[in-house]
């Protein structure tokens, strides 16, 4: 009788499903944090753009616009920090 084992696609080196150990250190690699931070410093200008411009339309009608691109960079630098 033969055994059957459901094969992976062999991501990190995994080709059985046995043959995984869950205590293994993860393959990490070497992040540039100057790269993240150049992101990060982006995303606060970006942040501080929209706010200038908000104070200078001051328009209801821009209100709503606001409101979605400021949410939507502030859970970008949210994210960048998660990563990072």
């Amino acid at each position: 009788m033969q055994r059957q084992v459901e094969l992976t696609d062999g991501v990190n080196g995994v080709r059985e499903k046995d043959d995984f150990n869950p205590s293994a250190q993860p393959p990490l690699k070497v992040k540039n944090p100057w790269r993240y931070l150049s992101y990060v410093i982006r995303d606060v200008f970006v942040v501080f753009a929209l706010a200038a411009a908000a104070a200078y339309f001051n328009s209801s009608s821009f209100w709503p616009l606001y409101r979605a691109a400021q949410g939507t960079m502030f859970w970008a630098i949210f994210v960048l920090g998660h990563d990072w």
